[in-house]
Formats: structure tokens, sequence, C-alpha cells
């Protein structure tokens, strides 16, 4: 199988045309008309990644974060980005990302956390657009979802399911002192970084955001604003893609192709 035919492929599920202006998503290295025979799923390019790929002679490599984010005025052994892409080259291996892409298209990264929340009567947080999938069917992409929970839990019993559904550890809550105790109804999630969309979700009226990357003040102003604001951690909300994208490409794609994934591991420990 021709790798223009995966990225065909994948560009059915998630089309390219739905990343984010400032986003690199497509194929970053290799050649349109080299055969794949093995694919590599993993959730980013790292030198574990690499390694992993040439001891399973796979042929691509496909993640959700991008391995370039921005112009790279050289190349070389100095860096560890420059040491990836250089091995990638000696050893024809092509790399695909899909990013902001697959966060928002419909069945995507955010409707994955949604359902792995037994969220109800789901919809786009932001962003919201309307484009047409492989098959021509008009859908409705957006950043992050909102939905609600069948019966009103309470925020403990909440951070516990958040837990058990994404293999966290440990998360950090921002709420103020009488929101520990409350009941939850309306949640809204944004798998990765998303604490921009903090207005958003009060907008549509959710009790508590769920996402990554939260920083002292952010937490700080969801207090004010009587947002429950819980960090789940960037990794733990998004390693689900690779889970289903493997899936996803044995059931789609040309038998003479074996896919194999990264196995999900934390990128720090807990002391």
């Amino acid at each position: 199988m021709k790798c223009k035919n995966v990225v065909e492929l994948l560009n059915r599920l998630a089309p390219e045309s739905l990343a984010c202006e400032w986003d690199n998503v497509g194929l970053t290295v290799g050649r349109f008309d080299k055969n794949v025979s093995k694919i590599l799923v993993a959730l980013e390019m790292t030198n574990d990644v690499v390694e992993k790929a040439i001891e399973e002679q796979a042929d691509m490599i496909i993640t959700h974060h991008p391995m370039i984010f921005q112009a790279q005025k050289k190349i070389n052994s100095e860096t560890s980005l420059g040491r990836m892409l250089s091995c990638l080259l000696r050893y024809d291996i092509a790399c695909y990302a899909m990013h902001t892409n697959f966060d928002a298209v419909a069945g995507g990264m955010a409707d994955l956390a949604a359902e792995r929340l037994e969220l109800k009567n789901i919809g786009v947080l932001a962003e919201e657009q309307e484009y047409k999938d492989g098959d021509g069917t008009v859908k409705v992409a957006g950043i992050g979802r909102v939905g609600v929970i069948g019966e009103e839990i309470l925020l403990q019993e909440l951070c516990t399911k958040i837990k058990k559904k994404f293999g966290v550890q440990v998360l950090n809550v921002y709420a103020s002192e009488n929101k520990m105790d409350s009941y939850i109804s309306k949640v809204a999630i944004v798998p990765g970084s998303g604490k921009e969309y903090m207005k958003d979700a009060i907008k549509k009226q959710a009790e508590v955001l769920i996402t990554g990357d939260v920083t002292h003040h952010a937490g700080l102003e969801a207090v004010e604003e009587g947002l429950i604001l819980i960090d789940a951690g960037h990794y733990r909300l998004e390693h689900i893609f690779i889970e289903f994208m493997e899936h996803y490409l044995n059931k789609n794609i040309s038998s003479d192709v074996d896919v194999v994934s990264m196995p999900v591991k934390n990128p720090f420990s807990i002391l």
C-alpha cells in the first residue's frame, strides 16, 4: 500500500482542512510514493518512538502531535529534533501527524473523551464549523465537547471517574471551598491544553471544565468565575488516540499492512 493511500484514508477520517491555522498536520516527513507494509501509532514523536519504528521495521509513523511546529533553520545532531529527523530520513520512515483536525472532527479526540466519561447530549464547546466527511455527509466539528451526566454526581465522584477512565493518578482541582462538595450535572472537556476555553464552558453553562496544562493564574481565574477547573494532564487525556487509531487502521486499512502501537506511558513520574 502506498503512503499516499494511507494519507487519503486518514483524511477521510479527519480532513487536514479542519486543523487550526497555527498547526502543522499532514505528512511532515517522507515520500507519498513510499510502499507501506507496517505502521507504528504513537501520541507524539520521541526518540523512543523512532527507535521502536526502526526495531519494528515500520515504514510509517502516525502521531497526534506534530514533530515540527516551526520552521527549522538547521537539521543536525545538535538538537533532539535534528537527530530524529536525520534518523527518519536515513531509514526512510514516513511520519504523518493529525493534531487539531483530529481534535475537532466529529468522532475524534473530543468526542472520544466525552464518550469515555459517558456524557449525554454531547455538543461542540467552541469554534463550531460544518464540514463534509469522506462520504459527503455534512457534520459538525469544533474544539472540545460539552454534555450532561445521566444523574448528578458529587464532584469527588466525578474525579474518581476521570481517574478510572483515563488512568490518571493525580488531579489538580481548582474550585472554591463551597464547590468541593457540589453536585455536577453538566461537564465540558477539552483534551490536551484547553484553559483558554473557560469562557466557552461558562457560556455553555458547564459547571466543570476538564483539560490539561492548567496554569496557576488560569486556575485562580476559574475559581473567581465560579467554574470548577480540573487539570487531568495533557498526555492522560489524549493517549486514547493510540488505541482508537490502532483499531481504526486495523479495521479500514489493507490487510497486507501491519499496525503496531506504542504502549501508554506517562512522560513523567510522580514522586
